[in-house]
């Protein structure tokens, strides 16, 4: 008996991200006429008479190149190395690198923590002494602002011209030198967040997030769709359907989705939540049920899908079914938002 093990979701129309245990790859085309490639270097051109069956397939190359480890998708979100520090400005390095060096061992002392504002107030002062260091002033600006609704306004500000200028911003020689190992956390949907080098891709996520905030999210989606598309643009893509209100468009963005890793069930976990919204509340516990049979996923992601579970048990009318699952998320985690509110709602 041979076992299958492909699995396929839409990004775009006509754009389809293809993984499996050994490889990622995309598709382009239409019905009847398909490119394809994958991370091991296969490039394939398909043809055919949709309906018929009948088609052709033009090996372009064979993709030979021999790989172990992760595919390329898993590492662009799973990056786990430490971060030890900047490295050191060199010998015959100028004023500016050498402050903006100075900068990056001050505000990450991890002794001395900054917040946003002192981080914000910092890189102003400096940027007035050096303008050659205004793209990675204003990366380090945008990260901490955001954390902050203090500066929501110059957040939003800084974030729009980064992502305008984002090849120019990522070309910037300093930026290149001293960027290569931070590594902000990004959450991409409840339940999952990213910690990737603070790359272009890092920029589209957060940048996305923030769009999606404010509720602009056809912006946001045309921010997904201009970076590498992986698992994780595949999430923020159907968790922003889900907040405009496109449950169709999460369930297509999620279809062909089987567990077999966090990345799989987080996607299930939204593919649930839309069914839920679109009253289909049997498929939605499916989904949800799915999503827990991960093993040993994060405490974040398995309480995600007992409260979206939970829910949508109070909806079917079984209660005990849903303060079980609620207060089970209450064992690790008494602060969870929205749990206490509920169960009171269920044991009225």
């Amino acid at each position: 008996m041979s076992l299958r093990f492909r699995r396929s979701m839409k990004l775009l129309p006509g754009v389809r991200l293809n993984f499996s245990k050994e490889t990622v790859g995309l598709s382009f085309g239409v019905p009847g006429a398909r490119y394809t490639m994958n991370s091991k270097g296969r490039r394939t051109f398909s043809t055919g008479i949709p309906g018929t069956g009948l088609y052709n397939v033009e090996t372009l190359s064979s993709g030979t190149r021999s790989g172990g480890g992760r595919s390329s998708a898993e590492q662009t979100w799973e990056e786990t190395d430490p971060w030890k520090g900047p490295p050191a400005p060199g010998l015959f390095a100028g004023k500016a690198e050498r402050a903006l060096n100075a900068f990056l061992l001050d505000i990450y002392n991890s002794e001395h923590p900054d917040d946003a504002g002192s981080v914000i107030e910092k890189a102003a002062a400096l940027r007035a002494e050096h303008e050659k260091l205004r793209y990675p002033l204003e990366l380090i600006s945008f990260l901490h602002g955001i954390t902050d609704d203090k500066w929501e306004d110059e957040a939003a500000q800084w974030g729009a011209g980064l992502w305008q200028y984002r090849e120019l911003v990522f070309n910037d020689k300093y930026v290149r030198k001293y960027f290569s190992g931070i590594k902000p956390s990004v959450t991409i949907s409840p339940g999952i967040t990213t910690q990737l080098h603070y790359n272009e891709q890092t920029l589209g996520f957060i940048w996305a997030e923030v769009l999606q905030g404010q509720k602009k999210f056809e912006e946001a989606v045309a921010v997904l769709t201009a970076i590498a598309p992986d698992q994780m643009v595949a999430i923020s893509l159907a968790d922003i359907e889900i907040s405009a209100g496109d449950f169709d468009g999460a369930i297509e963005t999620t279809e062909d989705i089987e567990v077999f890793d966090d990345a799989t069930a987080m996607m299930m976990v939204l593919r649930g939540v839309a069914f839920r919204e679109k009253t289909m509340h049997e498929a939605a516990v499916e989904c949800f049920k799915r999503a827990l049979k991960q093993k040993n996923m994060p405490e974040a992601l398995a309480h995600r899908a007992l409260f979206e579970r939970g829910v949508t048990y109070s909806l079917m009318g079984k209660k005990s079914m849903g303060i079980k699952d609620l207060e089970k998320i209450l064992v690790d985690n008494p602060d969870y938002p929205e749990v206490e509110k509920k169960l009171a709602e269920l044991k009225k």
